[in-house]
Protein backbone atom coordinates (compact mmCIF):
# COMPACT_ATOMS: atom_id res chain seq x y z
CA UNK A 1 0.00 0.00 0.00
CA UNK A 2 1.62 3.82 -1.01
CA UNK A 3 2.08 5.86 1.75
CA UNK A 4 -1.29 8.01 1.71
CA UNK A 5 0.82 11.50 1.46
CA UNK A 6 2.08 9.79 -1.52
CA UNK A 7 -0.82 8.58 -3.40
CA UNK A 8 -1.86 11.75 -5.00
CA UNK A 9 1.18 12.63 -6.72
CA UNK A 10 1.97 9.27 -7.66
CA UNK A 11 -1.84 8.19 -9.17
CA UNK A 12 -0.86 11.84 -11.42
CA UNK A 13 2.04 10.39 -12.49
CA UNK A 14 0.74 7.37 -13.66
CA UNK A 15 -2.47 8.94 -15.42
CA UNK A 16 -0.11 11.29 -17.33
CA UNK A 17 2.56 8.12 -18.23
CA UNK A 18 -0.35 6.41 -19.55
CA UNK A 19 -0.94 8.89 -22.10
CA UNK A 20 2.42 8.47 -23.89
CA UNK A 21 4.17 5.82 -26.02
CA UNK A 22 7.40 4.57 -25.34
CA UNK A 23 8.32 6.73 -22.99
CA UNK A 24 10.47 5.91 -19.64
CA UNK A 25 9.39 7.61 -16.11
CA UNK A 26 11.06 7.33 -12.50
CA UNK A 27 9.41 8.16 -9.51
CA UNK A 28 10.15 7.28 -6.18
CA UNK A 29 7.59 6.87 -2.90
CA UNK A 30 6.77 5.50 0.09
CA UNK A 31 4.64 1.88 0.51
CA UNK A 32 3.80 -0.12 3.92
CA UNK A 33 5.70 -3.65 4.15
CA UNK A 34 3.24 -6.48 5.73
CA UNK A 35 4.80 -5.60 9.60
CA UNK A 36 3.14 -1.94 8.92
CA UNK A 37 6.88 -0.29 7.91
CA UNK A 38 7.36 2.11 5.56
CA UNK A 39 9.84 1.72 3.25
CA UNK A 40 11.12 3.56 0.13
CA UNK A 41 10.81 2.72 -3.42
CA UNK A 42 11.85 4.13 -6.62
CA UNK A 43 10.44 2.59 -9.79
CA UNK A 44 11.24 2.87 -13.09
CA UNK A 45 8.58 1.97 -16.13
CA UNK A 46 7.88 2.37 -19.97
CA UNK A 47 4.88 2.20 -21.81
CA UNK A 48 4.16 0.18 -24.90
CA UNK A 49 0.76 0.12 -27.04
CA UNK A 50 -0.13 -3.12 -28.15
CA UNK A 51 -2.88 -4.15 -30.22
CA UNK A 52 -4.73 -0.85 -29.59
CA UNK A 53 -4.00 -1.68 -25.64
CA UNK A 54 -1.00 0.72 -23.31
CA UNK A 55 0.56 -1.82 -21.02
CA UNK A 56 3.56 -0.44 -18.32
CA UNK A 57 6.46 -2.76 -18.07
CA UNK A 58 9.14 -1.66 -15.16
CA UNK A 59 10.51 -2.74 -11.90
CA UNK A 60 10.54 -1.64 -8.38
CA UNK A 61 13.89 -1.24 -5.86
CA UNK A 62 14.43 -0.49 -2.35
CA UNK A 63 16.05 2.90 -1.97
CA UNK A 64 15.05 3.67 2.04
CA UNK A 65 19.34 3.53 2.92
CA UNK A 66 19.98 6.48 0.12
CA UNK A 67 16.83 8.61 1.46
CA UNK A 68 17.98 8.04 4.71
CA UNK A 69 21.20 9.40 3.70
CA UNK A 70 19.68 12.24 2.12
CA UNK A 71 18.27 12.94 4.94
CA UNK A 72 21.43 13.14 7.37
CA UNK A 73 22.64 14.99 4.81
CA UNK A 74 19.89 17.66 4.40
CA UNK A 75 20.11 17.55 8.23
CA UNK A 76 23.89 18.51 8.00
CA UNK A 77 23.29 21.42 5.31
CA UNK A 78 20.42 23.00 7.31
CA UNK A 79 20.39 22.34 11.16
CA UNK A 80 23.27 23.41 13.93
CA UNK A 81 25.07 20.20 14.57
CA UNK A 82 25.50 21.16 18.84
CA UNK A 83 21.88 22.50 19.02
CA UNK A 84 19.92 20.66 16.61
CA UNK A 85 18.03 23.82 15.10
CA UNK A 86 18.12 24.91 11.76
CA UNK A 87 21.07 27.15 10.50
CA UNK A 88 22.42 30.04 8.70
CA UNK A 89 21.87 28.59 5.51
CA UNK A 90 18.13 27.45 6.33
CA UNK A 91 17.19 30.77 7.54
CA UNK A 92 18.27 32.32 4.20
CA UNK A 93 16.07 29.99 2.47
CA UNK A 94 13.56 31.18 4.91
CA UNK A 95 13.95 34.80 4.69
CA UNK A 96 13.62 33.99 0.37
CA UNK A 97 10.42 32.64 1.04
CA UNK A 98 9.27 35.00 3.42
CA UNK A 99 10.27 37.86 0.52
CA UNK A 100 8.02 35.82 -1.78
CA UNK A 101 5.38 36.02 0.59
CA UNK A 102 3.51 39.27 -0.50
CA UNK A 103 0.94 39.12 1.76
CA UNK A 104 2.18 39.32 5.00
CA UNK A 105 5.42 41.37 6.54
CA UNK A 106 8.30 39.65 8.36
CA UNK A 107 11.23 41.21 10.87
CA UNK A 108 14.56 39.44 11.37
CA UNK A 109 15.82 39.47 15.01
CA UNK A 110 19.13 38.94 15.74
CA UNK A 111 20.34 37.86 19.12
CA UNK A 112 23.43 37.92 20.82
CA UNK A 113 23.85 35.29 24.76
CA UNK A 114 26.57 36.94 26.05
CA UNK A 115 29.34 34.17 27.71
CA UNK A 116 28.56 31.33 25.86
CA UNK A 117 32.18 30.44 24.62
CA UNK A 118 33.43 31.33 28.04
CA UNK A 119 30.49 28.69 29.73
CA UNK A 120 31.84 26.19 27.20
CA UNK A 121 35.20 26.45 27.82
CA UNK A 122 34.94 26.63 31.45
CA UNK A 123 32.17 24.11 32.19
CA UNK A 124 31.98 21.86 29.08
CA UNK A 125 29.68 21.98 25.76
CA UNK A 126 26.86 20.38 28.29
CA UNK A 127 26.81 24.06 29.50
CA UNK A 128 24.99 24.87 25.51
CA UNK A 129 22.15 22.69 25.98
CA UNK A 130 20.93 24.09 28.94
CA UNK A 131 21.03 28.05 27.67
CA UNK A 132 20.11 26.72 24.82
CA UNK A 133 16.73 24.98 26.79
CA UNK A 134 16.88 27.98 28.71
CA UNK A 135 16.62 30.56 25.24
CA UNK A 136 14.35 28.18 23.69
CA UNK A 137 11.48 28.06 26.51
CA UNK A 138 11.41 31.93 26.78
CA UNK A 139 10.81 32.28 23.00
CA UNK A 140 7.86 29.20 23.26
CA UNK A 141 6.33 31.49 26.27
CA UNK A 142 5.72 34.34 23.73
CA UNK A 143 2.21 34.41 21.59
CA UNK A 144 3.72 35.62 18.41
CA UNK A 145 4.26 34.52 15.14
CA UNK A 146 7.60 33.19 14.92
CA UNK A 147 8.15 31.47 11.50
CA UNK A 148 11.54 29.72 13.50
CA UNK A 149 14.41 29.84 15.43
CA UNK A 150 18.24 29.33 14.11
CA UNK A 151 21.65 28.82 15.58
CA UNK A 152 23.89 31.09 13.57
CA UNK A 153 27.29 30.37 15.59
CA UNK A 154 28.02 30.03 18.76
CA UNK A 155 26.88 32.95 20.47
CA UNK A 156 24.57 34.04 17.74
CA UNK A 157 20.83 33.40 16.82
CA UNK A 158 18.28 34.82 14.71
CA UNK A 159 14.40 34.88 15.15
CA UNK A 160 12.31 35.32 11.75
CA UNK A 161 8.98 37.26 12.86
CA UNK A 162 5.65 37.12 10.63
CA UNK A 163 3.55 40.03 10.65
CA UNK A 164 3.77 43.94 10.50
CA UNK A 165 5.19 44.96 13.95
CA UNK A 166 5.87 49.25 14.11
CA UNK A 167 8.80 50.07 15.96
CA UNK A 168 7.20 50.27 19.44
CA UNK A 169 6.06 47.04 19.19
CA UNK A 170 9.23 45.24 18.00
CA UNK A 171 10.30 46.95 21.08
CA UNK A 172 8.11 45.46 23.61
CA UNK A 173 8.64 42.53 21.52
CA UNK A 174 12.52 42.42 22.30
CA UNK A 175 12.09 43.61 25.87
CA UNK A 176 9.56 40.58 26.51
CA UNK A 177 12.10 38.30 24.84
CA UNK A 178 15.24 39.65 27.44
CA UNK A 179 12.43 39.46 30.47
CA UNK A 180 11.27 35.70 29.60
CA UNK A 181 15.22 35.28 29.02
CA UNK A 182 16.26 36.35 32.06
CA UNK A 183 13.07 34.80 34.14
CA UNK A 184 13.84 31.53 32.69
CA UNK A 185 17.28 31.65 33.65
CA UNK A 186 16.25 32.55 37.23
CA UNK A 187 15.01 29.31 37.86
CA UNK A 188 18.25 27.63 37.54
CA UNK A 189 20.79 27.11 40.22
CA UNK A 190 23.76 27.50 38.19
CA UNK A 191 24.83 31.91 37.96
CA UNK A 192 25.12 32.56 34.39
CA UNK A 193 25.14 35.64 32.69
CA UNK A 194 21.43 36.93 31.90
CA UNK A 195 22.41 39.79 29.08
CA UNK A 196 21.37 39.56 25.31
CA UNK A 197 21.46 41.72 22.39
CA UNK A 198 18.94 42.43 19.84
CA UNK A 199 19.50 43.93 16.35
CA UNK A 200 16.23 43.86 14.27
CA UNK A 201 15.54 44.60 10.51
CA UNK A 202 12.40 45.54 10.88
CA UNK A 203 9.49 44.39 7.74
CA UNK A 204 12.48 44.10 5.55
CA UNK A 205 12.25 44.80 1.65
CA UNK A 206 11.94 41.51 -0.97
CA UNK A 207 14.58 43.82 -2.83
CA UNK A 208 17.70 43.09 -0.47
CA UNK A 209 19.15 39.53 -1.03
CA UNK A 210 18.66 37.65 2.21
CA UNK A 211 22.42 37.20 2.82
CA UNK A 212 22.35 41.12 2.97
CA UNK A 213 18.98 41.15 5.29
CA UNK A 214 21.16 38.96 7.91
CA UNK A 215 24.58 40.90 8.12
CA UNK A 216 22.40 44.08 8.53
CA UNK A 217 20.52 42.22 11.79
CA UNK A 218 24.38 41.03 12.72
CA UNK A 219 25.72 44.27 12.59
CA UNK A 220 22.72 46.12 14.23
CA UNK A 221 23.18 43.75 17.01
CA UNK A 222 26.71 43.89 17.59
CA UNK A 223 26.09 47.57 18.08
CA UNK A 224 23.55 47.14 20.47
CA UNK A 225 26.69 45.07 22.30
CA UNK A 226 29.01 48.00 21.78
CA UNK A 227 26.65 50.68 23.10
CA UNK A 228 25.22 48.74 25.91
CA UNK A 229 22.60 51.04 26.91
CA UNK A 230 19.63 48.99 26.80
CA UNK A 231 21.04 45.97 24.70
CA UNK A 232 18.20 46.67 22.10
CA UNK A 233 18.67 48.53 18.31
CA UNK A 234 15.87 48.25 15.56
CA UNK A 235 17.64 49.16 12.27
CA UNK A 236 15.69 52.52 11.04
CA UNK A 237 15.80 55.94 11.65
CA UNK A 238 18.90 57.61 13.77
CA UNK A 239 20.03 54.35 14.81
CA UNK A 240 20.45 53.15 11.46
CA UNK A 241 22.57 55.89 10.25
CA UNK A 242 24.56 54.91 13.44
CA UNK A 243 25.52 51.33 12.67
CA UNK A 244 26.45 52.32 9.28
CA UNK A 245 28.91 54.43 10.99
CA UNK A 246 30.33 52.48 13.09
CA UNK A 247 30.58 49.79 10.93
CA UNK A 248 32.20 51.56 8.07
CA UNK A 249 34.74 52.58 11.30
CA UNK A 250 35.54 49.12 11.45
CA UNK A 251 35.80 47.75 8.18
CA UNK A 252 38.04 51.02 6.91
CA UNK A 253 39.77 52.30 9.90
CA UNK A 254 43.01 49.88 8.94
CA UNK A 255 43.27 51.45 5.39
CA UNK A 256 42.70 54.93 6.45
CA UNK A 257 45.90 54.58 9.50
CA UNK A 258 47.73 52.26 6.33
CA UNK A 259 47.02 55.02 3.81
CA UNK A 260 48.28 58.12 6.01
CA UNK A 261 44.37 59.39 5.54
CA UNK A 262 43.84 60.62 9.78
CA UNK A 263 45.03 63.72 10.61
CA UNK A 264 46.39 65.36 13.66
CA UNK A 265 45.49 68.77 14.79
CA UNK A 266 47.69 70.29 17.66
CA UNK A 267 45.80 72.62 20.26
CA UNK A 268 47.90 74.71 22.55
CA UNK A 269 47.70 74.38 25.52
CA UNK A 270 48.54 78.05 27.20
CA UNK A 271 50.07 79.14 30.68
CA UNK A 272 47.59 80.70 33.12
CA UNK A 273 50.12 83.52 33.88
CA UNK A 274 51.61 84.82 31.11
CA UNK A 275 49.15 83.43 28.71
CA UNK A 276 51.73 82.12 26.27
CA UNK A 277 51.75 79.17 24.55
CA UNK A 278 53.18 76.35 26.73
CA UNK A 279 52.85 72.90 24.75
CA UNK A 280 50.62 71.62 22.72
CA UNK A 281 48.19 68.75 22.75
CA UNK A 282 48.04 66.20 19.57
CA UNK A 283 44.22 65.44 17.72
CA UNK A 284 43.54 62.55 15.68
CA UNK A 285 40.98 63.54 13.37
CA UNK A 286 39.19 61.24 10.62
CA UNK A 287 37.22 63.22 8.01
CA UNK A 288 35.01 61.04 5.35
CA UNK A 289 33.60 61.15 2.35
CA UNK A 290 29.88 60.00 3.91
CA UNK A 291 30.04 59.84 7.67
CA UNK A 292 31.84 63.16 7.99
CA UNK A 293 34.65 63.78 10.65
CA UNK A 294 34.99 60.97 13.44
CA UNK A 295 36.14 61.50 16.66
CA UNK A 296 38.79 59.40 18.78
CA UNK A 297 36.25 58.07 20.99
CA UNK A 298 34.50 56.38 18.26
CA UNK A 299 37.20 54.53 16.47
CA UNK A 300 40.39 54.49 19.37
CA UNK A 301 37.97 51.75 20.94
CA UNK A 302 37.37 50.10 17.80
CA UNK A 303 41.56 50.38 16.66
CA UNK A 304 41.64 48.60 20.53
CA UNK A 305 39.54 45.86 19.60
CA UNK A 306 40.87 45.09 15.99
CA UNK A 307 44.71 45.36 17.04
CA UNK A 308 45.19 48.74 15.21
CA UNK A 309 45.97 50.53 17.98
CA UNK A 310 49.90 50.36 18.04
CA UNK A 311 50.08 51.03 14.22
CA UNK A 312 47.97 53.87 14.99
CA UNK A 313 49.58 55.02 18.09
CA UNK A 314 53.03 55.00 16.16
CA UNK A 315 51.32 57.24 13.31
CA UNK A 316 50.51 60.06 15.67
CA UNK A 317 53.57 60.11 17.58
CA UNK A 318 55.69 60.04 14.33
CA UNK A 319 53.28 63.11 13.59
CA UNK A 320 53.92 64.48 16.46
CA UNK A 321 57.76 64.72 15.81
CA UNK A 322 57.64 66.52 12.70
CA UNK A 323 55.20 68.65 13.74
CA UNK A 324 57.80 69.73 16.52
CA UNK A 325 61.02 69.91 14.61
CA UNK A 326 58.94 72.15 11.85
CA UNK A 327 58.00 74.19 15.00
CA UNK A 328 61.42 74.54 16.34
CA UNK A 329 62.81 75.77 12.60
CA UNK A 330 60.21 78.29 11.91
CA UNK A 331 60.05 79.74 15.35
CA UNK A 332 63.26 79.11 16.98
CA UNK A 333 61.68 77.49 19.79
CA UNK A 334 63.54 75.10 21.45
CA UNK A 335 61.19 74.76 25.10
CA UNK A 336 58.00 73.92 22.67
CA UNK A 337 56.38 70.27 24.33
CA UNK A 338 53.73 68.26 22.45
CA UNK A 339 51.53 66.00 24.65
CA UNK A 340 50.47 62.55 23.03
CA UNK A 341 48.44 60.18 24.22
CA UNK A 342 49.20 56.39 24.91
CA UNK A 343 46.72 53.96 25.06
CA UNK A 344 47.16 51.27 27.47
CA UNK A 345 47.75 48.71 24.72
CA UNK A 346 50.66 50.31 23.63
CA UNK A 347 52.19 50.76 26.68
CA UNK A 348 52.16 47.24 27.80
CA UNK A 349 53.70 46.37 24.21
CA UNK A 350 57.19 45.69 25.40
CA UNK A 351 58.65 47.38 21.99
CA UNK A 352 56.82 50.59 22.86
CA UNK A 353 59.67 52.50 24.68
CA UNK A 354 62.27 51.42 21.90
CA UNK A 355 60.37 52.07 19.43
CA UNK A 356 59.31 55.90 20.38
CA UNK A 357 62.72 56.42 21.50
CA UNK A 358 64.11 55.69 17.85
CA UNK A 359 61.70 58.13 16.24
CA UNK A 360 62.53 60.84 18.46
CA UNK A 361 66.11 60.34 17.46
CA UNK A 362 65.39 59.84 14.03
CA UNK A 363 63.71 63.83 13.42
CA UNK A 364 66.00 64.99 15.88
CA UNK A 365 63.48 65.68 18.76
CA UNK A 366 64.63 66.19 22.29
CA UNK A 367 62.80 63.12 24.39
CA UNK A 368 61.55 65.72 26.82
CA UNK A 369 59.92 67.90 24.41
CA UNK A 370 57.50 65.17 24.08
CA UNK A 371 54.83 64.21 27.08
CA UNK A 372 53.18 61.32 26.67
CA UNK A 373 49.83 61.29 28.28
CA UNK A 374 48.36 58.16 30.58
CA UNK A 375 45.07 56.85 31.54
CA UNK A 376 44.24 57.18 34.80
CA UNK A 377 42.26 54.27 36.18
CA UNK A 378 44.79 51.67 34.62
CA UNK A 379 48.06 53.59 35.79
CA UNK A 380 46.73 53.75 39.07
CA UNK A 381 45.88 50.24 39.19
CA UNK A 382 49.53 49.25 40.92
CA UNK A 383 49.99 47.12 37.52
CA UNK A 384 53.34 45.75 37.93
CA UNK A 385 54.66 45.61 34.13
CA UNK A 386 52.87 49.06 33.04
CA UNK A 387 55.42 50.47 36.08
CA UNK A 388 58.14 48.89 34.23
CA UNK A 389 57.55 50.54 30.69
CA UNK A 390 57.03 53.61 32.71
CA UNK A 391 60.63 53.81 34.40
CA UNK A 392 62.30 52.65 30.70
CA UNK A 393 60.40 55.81 29.58
CA UNK A 394 61.28 57.84 31.61
CA UNK A 395 64.66 56.78 31.60
CA UNK A 396 64.86 57.56 28.14
CA UNK A 397 63.76 61.33 28.91
CA UNK A 398 60.05 61.37 27.93
CA UNK A 399 57.97 63.46 30.28
CA UNK A 400 54.93 61.70 31.50
CA UNK A 401 51.91 63.14 32.44
CA UNK A 402 48.44 61.23 34.35
CA UNK A 403 45.18 61.91 31.62
CA UNK A 404 41.60 62.60 33.03
CA UNK A 405 42.39 62.69 36.72
CA UNK A 406 39.21 63.12 38.85
CA UNK A 407 37.27 61.86 36.16
CA UNK A 408 37.20 57.75 38.08
CA UNK A 409 38.81 56.60 41.03
CA UNK A 410 42.15 58.87 41.98
CA UNK A 411 44.43 57.55 44.13
CA UNK A 412 47.49 59.69 45.08
CA UNK A 413 49.06 57.55 47.07
CA UNK A 414 50.21 55.40 44.08
CA UNK A 415 50.55 58.59 42.17
CA UNK A 416 53.69 59.97 43.85
CA UNK A 417 55.14 56.08 43.49
CA UNK A 418 55.16 56.36 39.60
CA UNK A 419 58.23 58.43 37.34
CA UNK A 420 55.24 60.87 36.26
CA UNK A 421 55.74 64.90 35.87
CA UNK A 422 52.16 65.91 35.08
CA UNK A 423 48.82 65.58 35.65
CA UNK A 424 45.79 66.75 33.67
CA UNK A 425 42.58 67.60 35.67
CA UNK A 426 39.42 65.98 34.20
CA UNK A 427 37.40 69.12 32.96
CA UNK A 428 34.76 67.40 35.06
CA UNK A 429 37.13 67.74 38.21
CA UNK A 430 37.42 71.42 37.37
CA UNK A 431 33.52 72.65 36.89
CA UNK A 432 32.82 70.85 40.10
CA UNK A 433 35.13 72.35 41.75
CA UNK A 434 33.66 75.85 40.60
CA UNK A 435 30.20 75.08 41.70
CA UNK A 436 31.28 72.84 44.66
CA UNK A 437 33.16 74.00 47.80
CA UNK A 438 34.47 70.43 48.98
CA UNK A 439 35.47 69.99 45.28
CA UNK A 440 37.22 73.04 44.80
CA UNK A 441 39.37 72.44 48.40
CA UNK A 442 40.52 69.14 47.14
CA UNK A 443 41.48 70.47 43.64
CA UNK A 444 43.34 73.17 46.09
CA UNK A 445 45.08 70.14 47.85
CA UNK A 446 46.06 68.11 44.64
CA UNK A 447 47.75 71.51 43.05
CA UNK A 448 49.76 72.03 46.12
CA UNK A 449 50.98 68.42 46.42
CA UNK A 450 51.79 68.48 43.09
CA UNK A 451 53.27 71.84 43.04
CA UNK A 452 55.31 70.34 46.08
CA UNK A 453 56.39 67.37 44.25
CA UNK A 454 57.47 69.53 41.12
CA UNK A 455 54.91 68.04 39.14
CA UNK A 456 52.77 70.33 36.58
CA UNK A 457 49.30 70.31 36.93
CA UNK A 458 47.19 71.16 33.11
CA UNK A 459 43.30 71.87 33.61
CA UNK A 460 41.05 71.01 31.24
CA UNK A 461 38.11 72.88 30.78
CA UNK A 462 38.72 76.20 30.71
CA UNK A 463 36.00 77.70 27.96
CA UNK A 464 36.27 81.14 28.97
CA UNK A 465 37.84 84.30 30.65
CA UNK A 466 35.46 83.67 33.96
CA UNK A 467 36.65 80.11 34.61
CA UNK A 468 40.52 80.90 33.98
CA UNK A 469 39.92 83.78 36.81
CA UNK A 470 38.19 81.57 39.42
CA UNK A 471 41.07 78.26 38.84
CA UNK A 472 44.18 81.10 38.29
CA UNK A 473 44.11 81.69 41.97
CA UNK A 474 45.14 78.43 42.82
CA UNK A 475 47.80 79.45 40.41
CA UNK A 476 48.63 75.75 38.52
CA UNK A 477 51.27 76.11 35.92
CA UNK A 478 49.71 75.79 33.22
CA UNK A 479 45.70 75.42 31.65
CA UNK A 480 44.25 73.78 28.38
CA UNK A 481 43.02 76.23 25.67
CA UNK A 482 39.67 74.48 24.44
CA UNK A 483 39.27 75.20 20.72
Amino acid sequence: MIHPQDQPAFARKVDHHLLNDNQKITSQYRVRKLNGQYIWIEGTAITKKRDGKVIMIGSHRDVSHQKLMESYIQQAAFRDGTSGLPNRSQLLLDIEKAQIDVANNYSLIYLQVEGIKSYVNQYGSDILQQLLDNLISALQELSDRFTDYYHISPDDFAILVKGKYGSEELTRLCERIMKQYKHSLSQQSNLYNKDICLGVVPNFSSQLPPDEIVKIASRTCHFSQVKKENRLSIYEGGTKKQVERHFYIEQGLEQAILSDTLSVKFQPIVCAKTQEVASFETLVRWRTKNHGEIYPDEFIPVAEQKGFIVELGNLVFEKACRFIQKYRHFHNHNKIRVNVNVSVLQLLNVEFPDTVYQVAQQYGVPTHHIVLELTETFILDGNHNAKKQLERLSNYGFKLSLDDFGAGYSSLNSFFDLPLDQIKIDKSMAWRSLENHASGEYLQFVIQLCRANNVDIVIEGVENASCNTNLLKWAPRTFKAIG
